[in-house]
This record gives structure tokens, sequence and C-alpha cells, in this order.
């Protein structure tokens, strides 16, 4: 497609899908932002590990979608939601998971909102749910 069509039809863009071009896209994402997760734990950025975690295992579940469904990933930050769409049986305990998840994505963008959630990202639970979340992303890029 020509440049100018692409400015005339630019949902064709979106219709057309690679699936092993995009899935590597978002599990290289999923990948390096798993990277900047633990470089904001060693930074001492408790928050933002938690957060750029989440951001990993959505990005995760995007590849997930994308490789299960042949379609493109839905707009979406909800980790419940984008495991729902892939239309994969998932265990009980990673969807708790993916639900506690949750928290890190809201608390940490709205910092101004609850500063509880700041005080709650001690080392220590960092370190645990950090853990959880490297577990998560272990097994669903095994069901890849």
């Amino acid at each position: 497609m020509m440049p100018e069509e692409e400015l005339k039809e630019p949902n064709k863009i979106m219709k057309t899908l690679n699936t092993e071009k995009t899935v590597s896209y978002w599990l290289e994402g999923a990948e390096y932002d798993l990277g900047v997760a633990n470089a904001m734990f060693k930074s001492k950025k408790y928050p933002y590990a938690l957060f750029m975690g989440h951001l990993s295992l959505e990005k995760l579940l995007k590849a997930f979608v994308v490789r299960h469904t042949k379609a493109h990933a839905p707009f979406s930050h909800s980790l419940p939601y984008l495991v729902e769409k892939s239309g994969v049986k998932v265990p009980e305990k990673i969807l708790i998971k993916l639900r506690e998840f949750m928290e890190f994505h809201f608390e940490a963008r709205y910092p101004d909102a609850n500063k509880a959630f700041y005080k709650k990202c001690t080392k220590v639970y960092t370190t645990e749910k950090l853990k959880e979340i490297k577990e998560v992303f272990k097994w669903v890029k095994a069901k890849l």
C-alpha cells in the first residue's frame, strides 16, 4: 500500500495482521519493561518497579491474545480482561494474581489520589510482588 493510500484508509492498516511479527513486538516490549521494573527496584523506586511489572504483563498478555486469537489485542490495561479476550483457560491462581496486580497500574499512575500505595511499597513488599509478577510472566510466556 502506498503512503497516500494509507492516509485515505487508515483503518486498513489495523485490518492486516502479521501474527508472528505482532507477537514478537509485544513480547520484546514485555521483556524490556520487565528489565525496567528490575532497574526501578534496584534504584529503590518501588511503586514504579511494580507499575513496570504490570506493564510488562500487559504487553505479554497482548502477545498472548494475538497468538491465541490471530487478531489484534484490545486497547486495554486490564490484565484479567486481556486473559478473557485470549479465550484461553487460565488457572484461578493466575487470575487472582492478575487482579491483584491491577492495583500497581492505577495507584502508581495516580499517586496524589492515594499516598497509601507509595507507603505500602516497601522493599519487602515490592520484592515479594515482583517475584509473583515474574512467576506469572514465566507461566504466560510458556503458553505463547
